[in-house]
């Protein structure tokens, strides 16, 4: 279980890392956040800006996305993040939201989940949001198919 959970801490900063890169192009002091921060991923100094980001690789195969607000009892994700943006990554399109936007459609319109996810060691809860949701209230998609090669 504990290598399941370093490689999925491994896959979303790369993430973190992919979206850095793009962001860097135009605002260079932009920079990622070291160690364990609930809060926020990336710092883009030149507007002010903090993103949290999100890989959602599992979503590939269903119409939803997975957003968690709880893990062991202890808020975790949607609930903990202090970000401005929340992008989340499937590895088809990044997708730019309000954190406060994705908390209320999550609870309007989300499934309410609560277990233990596939490989996981942790009990979490959370909301299985469609896609077609997320986009209509997304501030941007930006599609970009990705492939580890």
């Amino acid at each position: 279980m504990a290598d399941t959970f370093k490689r999925d801490i491994l896959i979303g900063e790369e993430a973190e890392y992919m979206l850095l890169d793009k962001i860097q192009k135009k605002y260079p002091k932009s920079y990622k956040k070291k160690g364990e921060d609930k809060r926020f991923d990336i710092v883009v100094p030149e507007k002010r800006v903090t993103i949290e980001v999100k890989r959602d690789i599992g979503s590939k195969d269903t119409p939803n996305y997975f957003v968690e607000f709880e893990c062991n009892g202890v808020d975790s994700w949607i609930n903990a993040t202090e970000s401005d943006f929340w992008v989340i990554f499937d590895n088809y399109k990044w997708v730019w939201m309000k954190p406060k936007t994705l908390k209320t459609i999550s609870e309007a319109f989300g499934i309410y989940w609560e277990g233990i996810p596939k490989g996981g060691a942790s009990t979490v809860k959370a909301y299985k949001v469609q896609k077609e949701i997320i986009y209509k209230y997304a501030t941007r998609i930006t599609n970009e198919v990705w492939y580890r090669g």
